[in-house]
């Protein structure tokens, strides 16, 4: 699609598009394209919309593990070396593993509905049009796929122009480097985790991916996901295999206390992008996470623009996922994903970067409006549910035209209040959850329809990262451990709010966190 319905009938067109060239060249906008003024070539006839905001393309976001934003903010207990660690923690295990396999295992076929319609809006709140997938299963485990909605899922992309990305590894290829190589080799993109946490263990994640005869499995397909116990030499190796990086500085800084060298990754010219990770232990959504890269540069010094962030949520990410044809900024021909956020004054990318998810005004999607005030929403076609983000109105659509059938349609309303009773209700749930996995390992599970496939969790077969040898050990979690643990006690926890605007308790957790560099999440929380 070239032009959208949005363009074709929307009255800001011509200021709009004055500035979407403003944007693709790099250049601040600070206001429209003056009455009378001409319009870019190829909008000559399209009626123009005003918006009273700064049109951006739609966020695309490259690590989010989606099926976990219905959890608040996880209070880190204690530094870690490595992922491993925390994922064995008595704390995280009651705030996360534990509530989500009571969500998806005690499941009567109400809580996937609400739970995809709940975290799907989160996104489209901040202005993300494309995030990672949702990954669903049958519940006899053999069956995968990923759930499709409203908002773009890059492991499902839009066959041929925006290519599938691949984000798990079968097993049995991710214990075997040729199969792994091969992987790599066959795919346009691969969102691995790779080498996540600061120590010698992380960091073997990476060195495993060297056999014996010194070849590097490292294609330009790999974006490896935090990266952050790679040095600058790892960097200068990914780099000449063009490989790529996706950034979570908070999520690192929340579990680690340490992020990602990026600016030894830009030194040797790596392509960075950047995620927000999930809920738990993140941003509440990319728009935040955005506000935390800009904290996190500034503090240590990184040298990273406005305009360097804000790429690292737009046309680097496309560039990785090799969507940069149709997606990432805005032209003439390009899919008309965007976002519009209030206000035309100041520096445009550093104006997006403070922006707050009540400055939200329109996120369209593939031409169709999804979200944003009533006014806009109306001029530019659309309609929705009513919903509130802080004391302000608006309006979000989820319908698509390929929406996954076999899901049922609520609405963020019905959502919001399952899941709340849900999760305040953990301690009935759990017997339910615990005997459902039991009945799936022994293969007795006589349930159709579809459930979620929680990341390293149930044995899905899959991996999120490589688990090759170094020396003469295996790398990766040790699933078998984790699943033989005895289950921890669950009590009721509250539904993580859909906004920072509507959620105090975020920003509250957040500045009593631990690992935190002194500083950080005051400056982040300035921003709101």
């Amino acid at each position: 699609m070239g032009l959208d319905r949005t363009d074709r009938d929307d009255g800001g067109r011509r200021r709009r598009h004055q500035e979407r060239d403003d944007l693709h060249r790099g250049q601040p906008h600070r206001r429209g394209r003056a009455q009378g003024q001409p319009a870019p070539a190829g909008f000559e006839t399209v009626a123009p919309v005003a918006t009273g905001g700064t049109i951006y393309p739609g966020l695309i976001e490259l690590h989010n593990h989606l099926s976990y934003n219905i959890l608040p903010l996880w209070r880190v207990p204690q530094l870690y070396g490595n992922r491993d660690q925390w994922q064995n923690a008595k704390s995280y295990k009651t705030s996360v593993t534990g509530p989500m396999s009571a969500i998806a295992l005690a499941d009567d076929g109400s809580l996937l509905p609400a739970l995809v319609r709940y975290v799907e809006a989160k996104c489209l709140v901040a202005g993300t049009t494309t995030s990672q997938g949702i990954t669903l299963s049958n519940w006899s485990g053999t069956i995968h796929k990923y759930y499709k909605g409203a908002l773009r899922a890059a492991e499902i992309g839009s066959p041929p122009d925006l290519p599938r990305a691949h984000s798990k590894i079968p097993d049995i290829d991710a214990d075997d480097w040729a199969k792994f190589d091969n992987e790599l080799k066959s795919s346009a993109c691969f969102l691995l985790h790779l080498s996540e946490g600061i120590d010698a263990k992380a960091h073997s994640h990476f060195l495993a991916l060297r056999n014996g005869s010194g070849d590097w499995a490292i294609e330009p397909s790999l974006a490896g996901i935090h990266c952050t116990a790679l040095d600058a030499t790892d960097f200068g190796t990914m780099a000449h295999h063009e490989a790529k990086v996706v950034w979570s500085p908070l999520s690192n800084l929340l579990l680690y206390g340490k992020t990602t060298d990026v600016a030894a990754a830009r030194a040797a010219g790596l392509t960075i992008a950047l995620g927000s990770d999930w809920s738990p232990s993140g941003s509440k959504n990319l728009l935040g996470e955005l506000k935390a890269a800009k904290v996190v540069s500034a503090h240590f010094n990184l040298g990273f623009s406005d305009y360097d962030i804000v790429s690292m949520a737009t046309r680097n990410p496309a560039t990785i996922l090799k969507w940069d044809a149709k997606l990432g900024t805005i032209a003439q021909g390009k899919f008309a994903d965007l976002l519009v956020v209030k206000g035309v004054t100041g520096d445009p990318y550093g104006h997006l970067i403070k922006s707050r998810e009540q400055d939200v005004v329109l996120v369209v999607i593939g031409g169709r409006p999804h979200y944003g005030t009533k006014s806009v929403m109306q001029k530019a076609g659309g309609s929705g549910e009513a919903i509130k983000i802080g004391s302000s109105a608006r309006v979000i659509d989820f319908t698509s035209p390929d929406q996954d059938p076999g899901i049922e349609n609520i609405t963020l309303a019905e959502a919001t209040n399952r899941l709340t009773a849900a999760l305040g209700n953990l301690g009935t749930l759990q017997p339910h959850s615990l005997a459902m996995s039991a009945a799936i390992a022994g293969g007795t599970v006589t349930r159709t329809r579809w459930r979620l496939a929680l990341d390293e969790q149930f044995g899905n077969n899959v991996q999120l990262r490589p688990r090759l040898v170094y020396n003469g050990i295996r790398t990766g979690p040790d699933l078998l451990a984790s699943a033989a643990a005895a289950p921890e006690p669950l009590h009721p926890i509250k539904l993580d709010g859909l906004t920072v605007a509507g959620d105090p308790a975020f920003l509250d957790t957040l500045t009593s966190e631990s690992n935190l560099p002194p500083g950080i999440a005051t400056a982040i929380a300035a921003f709101y």
